[in-house]
């Protein structure tokens, strides 16, 4: 059976403080990179872990590698500038497009050894050569400091630029674009190509992200040593790239090669070369990254908060569970492919890392904290049962050896008893703050209940007063409604200090009106729930009608109950009636009006004095005959509720519940004979069909 949707105060603190909490583990990291950038770049590492490989024809990368200083025979230290000289006059010969020099060339060698290469680099006036090949680990580069190339290379007036990739957390995922006045390497050699996103502006975009095209190796590599066996016209109009790629014998450690997001599964780094093409490959297609401006971040991982931290709550765990997994994988999945549709990335991984756990975390554990409750509220409501039943067996145990069956016997009262006038108080039945219950006979053998109210259990007057001037305003319309208990005779002892009244007797909980007076014990509400539990969704729906409509009979004749609770509902006959009325009094305007009289959790908020505020206490009762939970858990709904046969009869008349129990009066159904007939209309839908 589908889990109907919760009702709208139903969970709602939860809510709110799984929202708090999915805010601040999410936005304070965001907001100080240090604790929490490792998120941020996963969630920028990640976008590459499906994307397709794609191969640019456009650049190529020619490799001063192992194999280049076997073929000339050379070491690194002494790898010869003529050889540089001799690639530029070639590839300036083959039509090359641009010729990008990532070699950094030491200063103090003698003059001599550059006159060829500038000689060569003069001739082409297509090269580009790094100024510097520096590594920051501050992404935010600002001015750094240049290593210059040897002097006859800078009196050359040759195109330069700074070489340097910006290293953020282990990998990286920028590429130094300098300024107008200190531009990069990359920035310098899109603007040789007269690429229009490059000259359309002043200054260099320093906030742009690298976007890869795959792992090491994706953009063509050739060996230095193999440039001059490519067929003919092979670089013709095509960006060449020149650098080493370390690793070689002749090197003690690897060198200028760096950590990409791709190592992160190939554990392969990518030269600086190839970093710096790719770079270059961004700036003249317009396709490299950008991360998503603050502001909308911010927006995105606070709507994230909303979501999760509101809405897990309202599922069972296993539903929670199951749309955290779907919600990771579908905000991975949209993240990691819109991205090269938009060129924009955001960090997405304080949603699916942070966000989602805590909030599932969080609504597991609400959740194991209602079901302990309940698990509570059961176990005491079996205990106090338990207790209840075996007191009960005592006392029969007790009165088993006095004889039951000699009506003289039964006469031979307690001396110390109260005389109530043509009637023999047999046993107590009960004991509340107002005064005891008596099971009693009269003269003719019918039983009735007898209540004792004695003035010493009042601190004063007042109280006491109340209590009588209640019974006096009820028993001459106790027997104008059938759900009203009958009140058939009242007395006073001014000298001994009591007053008494006496009605109709109850239907014990086990025989009804074939009354035992060594086991009667009354039947109310109360004592069926505590035995029976939750009621049937239609026998509540009685229940209201027939409450409903004696109370609205109590309202018509100007007086109000004050103290409608289970306990205070007793069945004659098998039907429920109103009793216990010793707080009756007049209507008031407010609920200030009379003072503040009842039980708590029945009691309005606005307190006992109008005929909405009887509606509220009506409301409660019914809460906990429909849910069997208590009413100070209202509007809490138990687990147990989603497997009952008749949820949907149930969740229908908790509708009409939770308008009855309002908190503003304004709300609240403004008198018993409206509740009424929204009770009636539901009896109409849920009467079973001849």
């Amino acid at each position: 059976m589908k889990r109907p949707p919760l009702l709208k105060y139903t969970l709602m603190q939860s809510s709110i403080v799984g929202v708090l909490l999915c805010a601040f583990v999410s936005l304070v990291p965001w907001h100080f990179p240090k604790i929490g950038g490792e998120l941020a770049e996963l969630s920028y590492d990640w976008n590459f872990r499906f994307k397709p490989i794609s191969v640019p024809s456009k650049v190529v990368m020619v490799y001063v590698d192992e194999e280049t200083y076997e073929y000339f025979h050379e070491a690194p230290k002494n790898f010869s500038r003529s050889h540089y000289a001799d690639a530029i006059e070639y590839l300036t010969q083959e039509g090359a497009g641009l010729i990008a020099l990532d070699v950094w060339f030491d200063p103090n060698v003698p003059p001599e050894q550059n006159r060829e290469l500038v000689q060569a680099i003069r001739k082409s006036g297509k090269v580009v050569i790094a100024v510097a090949q520096e590594e920051s680990e501050n992404i935010e580069v600002k001015g750094i400091t240049p290593r210059p190339p040897a002097r006859p290379l800078l009196d050359a007036r040759v195109e330069s630029g700074i070489a340097a990739v910006v290293r953020s957390g282990s990998n990286i995922r920028q590429y130094y674009h300098g300024s107008s006045r200190e531009p990069g390497f990359a920035w310098v050699a899109a603007r040789m190509t007269s690429a229009p996103a490059v000259w359309s502006s002043e200054e260099p975009d320093d906030q742009l992200w690298l976007n890869y095209y795959g792992p090491p190796g994706t953009l063509q590599p050739i060996s230095f040593a193999a440039l001059r066996q490519q067929v003919k016209g092979f670089f013709k109009d095509r960006y060449v790239f020149i650098g080493s790629r370390p690793s070689t014998p002749y090197a003690k450690e690897p060198i200028d090669t760096f950590p990409t997001p791709y190592t992160r599964w190939n554990k392969a780094p990518m030269p600086g070369v190839e970093i710096a093409a790719t770079a270059f490959l961004n700036l003249i297609n317009s396709d490299g990254l950008h991360r998503m401006a603050d502001p909308d971040e911010f927006y995105r991982l606070l709507m994230g908060a909303l979501i999760f931290g509101a809405g897990l709550v309202w599922l069972r765990p296993w539903w929670a569970v199951g749309a955290s997994l779907v919600s990771v994988l579908v905000i991975a999945f949209l993240s990691c492919s819109t991205v090269w549709q938009t060129h924009v990335w955001f960090a997405w991984m304080y949603i699916t890392g942070l966000q989602i756990p805590v909030s599932l975390a969080w609504s597991l554990f609400t959740h194991t904290r209602r079901l302990g409750r309940e698990k509570a509220y059961l176990e005491e409501t079996l205990s106090q049962t338990l207790r209840e039943v075996e007191e009960t067996k005592r006392a029969r145990d007790r009165d088993a050896g006095r004889p039951s069956s000699a009506p003289a016997q039964e006469q031979a009262q307690d001396p110390g008893t109260p005389s109530v006038a043509d009637h023999t108080l047999i046993r107590r039945v009960g004991k509340g703050g107002y005064g005891e219950v008596w099971l009693a006979r009269n003269a003719i053998g019918l039983h009735h209940v007898v209540k004792l109210v004695y003035r010493k259990d009042f601190n004063d007057d007042d109280p006491y007063e109340r209590e009588f001037k209640g019974i006096q305003k009820f028993m001459p319309i106790s027997r104008s409604h059938p759900g009203f208990v009958n009140i058939l005779q009242v007395g006073r002892n001014n000298q001994t200090g009591f007053f008494y009244y006496v009605m109709e007797a109850g239907d014990d909980e086990k025989t009804g009106q074939n009354i035992d007076p060594q086991t009667y014990a009354p039947k109310t509400l109360g004592t069926a729930l505590k035995e029976a539990g939750a009621l049937p969704a239609q026998e509540c729906v009685r229940l209201g009608l027939a409450l409903t409509h004696a109370l609205d009979a109590l309202h018509q004749h100007g007086l109000i109950h004050r103290d409608i609770k289970p306990a205070n509902i007793i069945y004659v006959h098998g039907d429920a009636k109103l009793a216990d009325i010793g707080l009756v009094t007049d209507i008031q305007a407010t609920g200030l009006d009379v003072s503040l009289l009842g039980t708590e959790g029945y009691i309005a908020p606005e307190g006992p004095g109008t005929p909405s505020a009887d509606v509220y206490s009506l409301g409660k009762v019914l809460y906990e005959a429909c849910m069997g939970l208590d009413r100070r858990r209202f509007p809490e709904l138990p687990t147990a509720l989603y497997d009952a046969a008749d949820i949907t009869e149930r969740m229908q008349l908790n509708k009409i519940i939770l308008r009855a129990c309002e908190p503003s009066p304004e709300d609240r159904y403004r008198t018993a004979a409206e509740m009424r007939a929204e009770l009636q209309d539901l009896a109409n839908q849920i009467r079973p069909k001849k």
